[in-house]
């Protein structure tokens, strides 16, 4: 059973499933420089694509071994992106016309919405945007890979907050505790637009000879941490065949 599934089951949570949907419409957000409008940023109505090329990034991944579960975590350049409102104290973020960008003196009317995606808009989180997407980062969204190799579309705080979930003996104390820990906004991972699990897998058998360094993880325990030869993978799924074999020395054989 995936990790989606229990989820539901243990946690009794209904996790919100966003759509990708198609790229396009991205805008400029101008700001004012002196008599000027000036592009600051770009946005879109819908997710963002990525302007670059995706990769599966660094020399190390994660295991996590859970009920006969094996989950496999690596990083890659992709950016995370927010979806945000247009206004934000009382102050327009993003004024996409280049003639009402702020600048026509103190009785301009700061507008509550853009022509192309009204209030909500996504943009690039700690990248440059640009008018073909986001900007490839150094360290960015981290992908969890099930035993099936099919990506969860979860991060690695949902992964963690299962994990204590399901040490909750009874239904009583895990409601108590689901209350106290409400789920968090951040669970859900907004992959960029046209990306996906297809590309992460093969970008991860691009990248298997290159992993030079396994953490092991029974649930949310490090328990230990192994070094390999460059090249001893050569794909992603001998590196999910290495994280099952820990797994079943430790009694929880996936």
């Amino acid at each position: 059973m995936v990790i989606v599934k229990r989820i539901k089951k243990f946690l009794l949570v209904v996790l919100v499933f966003a759509g990708l949907v198609e790229g396009g419409d991205l805008f400029p957000c101008y700001k004012p420089v002196g008599d000027s409008c000036v592009v600051m940023d770009y946005a879109g109505a819908r997710i963002l694509p990525m302007d670059g090329e995706f990769a599966l990034v660094g020399n190390k991944v994660e295991c996590f071994i859970a009920k006969g579960n094996a989950y496999v975590m690596i990083q890659s350049n992709a950016p995370e992106q927010y979806y945000d409102s247009l206004l934000w104290n009382s102050k327009s973020r993003c004024r996409d016309l280049a003639d009402n960008c702020g600048n026509r003196g103190k009785d301009v009317e700061v507008p509550f919405y853009t022509e192309q995606a009204g209030i909500w808009y996504h943009s690039c989180k700690d990248t440059e945007a640009t008018p073909n997407g986001c900007k490839p980062v150094e360290k960015g969204m981290e992908f969890l890979v099930n035993g099936k190799l099919k990506v969860e579309r979860f991060s690695r705080e949902a992964l963690f907050y299962y994990f204590e979930a399901n040490k909750r003996k009874s239904m009583d104390s895990l409601m108590t505790w689901v209350l106290k820990n409400p789920k968090s906004e951040a669970f859900y991972q907004t992959f960029p637009d046209e990306l996906e699990s297809e590309d992460i897998i093969k970008a991860g058998n691009v990248a298997a000879p290159k992993i030079t360094e396994i953490d092991f993880y029974l649930w949310s325990e490090k328990l230990e941490s192994k070094t390999y030869k460059s090249g001893k993978f050569s794909s992603f799924a001998d590196v999910m065949k290495t994280c099952k074999a820990w797994g079943a020395k430790h009694h929880e054989a996936p």
